[in-house]
């Protein structure tokens, strides 16, 4: 992930301030996400990404449909909050990948409709393999949420071509990847 405090512990660049100078990627997708369908009730998130540090980071409110313990996110929206940026995150860096393994550390409860901010970086690619990191912090970004680690498998896309190829978000998404190398 990008340094975003020095040595000191002082910080370099903040999440917030690199949202700012990136284009959120929802507003180019031509359809709703798995995880985000548009309802301020669920779970609302903003994705962004950043081509030089190829790097992706998320706006998410989790609304009160996501209710865990009474006031915070389940952790199964957590979850998929984290699957699909960090699928994102592989797949907006050339990588068509699927899921293999997710492992996530909560270590403080999130609490629903607060804005929540995300970073997700490609940390190691070993043969098929793609281990992504990533974190859920508070706005100040002075409280650490959820870490993350995923291996994302790279698919073979011919395999699934037929099936693909009769995708129409797939399709659109496709078209995204390619407008947007």
């Amino acid at each position: 992930m990008k340094k975003l405090f020095d040595d000191e512990q002082k910080i370099l660049m903040s999440i917030k301030d690199i949202v700012k100078k990136l284009q959120k990627i929802e507003n180019q997708l031509p359809y709703n996400t798995f995880v985000s369908d548009g309802n301020n009730n669920r779970i609302n998130t903003s994705f962004y990404f950043d081509k030089d540090s190829k790097s992706g980071y998320l706006e998410v409110i989790f609304g009160d449909l996501c209710i865990g313990p009474p006031g915070f996110a389940h952790g199964g929206a957590i979850a998929s909050v984290f699957d699909e940026a960090m699928g994102a995150t592989a797949w907006l860096n050339a990588h068509k990948v699927m899921t293999a393994k997710l492992e996530i550390n909560y270590l403080k409860p999130v609490p629903l409709n607060t804005k929540i901010l995300g970073e997700f970086s490609i940390e190691n690619i070993q043969r098929r393999n793609v281990k992504i990191g990533g974190r859920l912090v508070s706005e100040d970004e002075g409280t650490l949420f959820a870490a993350a680690n995923g291996i994302f498998v790279v698919v073979n896309a011919k395999k699934f071509e037929n099936k693909l190829n009769q995708d129409a978000s797939f399709n659109k998404f496709k078209e995204f990847l390619e407008n947007h190398k």
